[in-house]
């Protein structure tokens, strides 16, 4: 998969975050060339590089269930954040679109 195809591929996603974070994750690790994560087993401690990866918060008197979007321990922790604004491309050449928006205001936005 090429750049151009990646961002043609999720540039309308849209407001989907949790329908399509996986695919866009798969699509990521395409694009980098890198090995895709393993399927979440029922043992954590086998879970080294998966998607959902369990956590337990404990805030004190309560302890609550979350999730790691992508995991791959000793690595990083990914977490997806799908935006509905104003896209502007990222492959601007830094001129017109940077004085259209302001060029931190450019930098700020990308593909989805």
């Amino acid at each position: 998969m090429t750049y151009p195809d990646f961002a043609a591929r999720w540039r309308n996603s849209g407001g989907a975050e949790r329908a399509n974070y996986g695919l866009f994750l798969q699509d990521l690790c395409d694009l980098l060339q890198v090995p895709k994560p393993d399927p979440t087993t029922d043992n954590p401690a086998q879970d080294q590089y998966v998607l959902e990866r369990a956590v337990t918060f404990n805030d004190g008197a309560r302890k609550s269930t979350g999730r790691i979007d992508l995991y791959k321990r000793g690595c990083f922790i990914l977490e997806t954040k799908q935006g509905v604004g104003n896209f502007v491309d990222s492959s601007f050449d830094g001129s017109t679109e940077a004085r259209k928006h302001g060029s931190t205001e450019a930098r700020k936005h990308g593909t989805a």
